[in-house]
């Protein structure tokens, strides 16, 4: 039961991790990433909240992340 919530706890924080780096750096791949994560964690791990979160989180970083860098650079 603790290594299920070591994995749970790990897969939120490479979630968020690349939740937030679609803003910043590789926008595709992070948020393909986050809401990869966000999917293994609403359906294996039964963290709906935190799974949801995530996909939404993911999708909307990868989006504005593109959409920044395209107007900026």
């Amino acid at each position: 039961m603790e290594d299920v919530k070591n994995c749970k706890s790990l897969l939120i924080t490479i979630g968020w991790i690349n939740a937030l780096f679609a803003f910043v750096f590789f926008q595709l791949f992070c948020g393909i990433i986050a809401v990869c994560m966000g999917i293994v964690l609403k359906s294996d791990y039964h963290a709906e909240k935190h799974g949801l979160t995530l996909i939404i989180v993911g999708v909307i970083g990868g989006i504005a992340g593109w959409i920044l860098n395209y107007l900026y650079f």
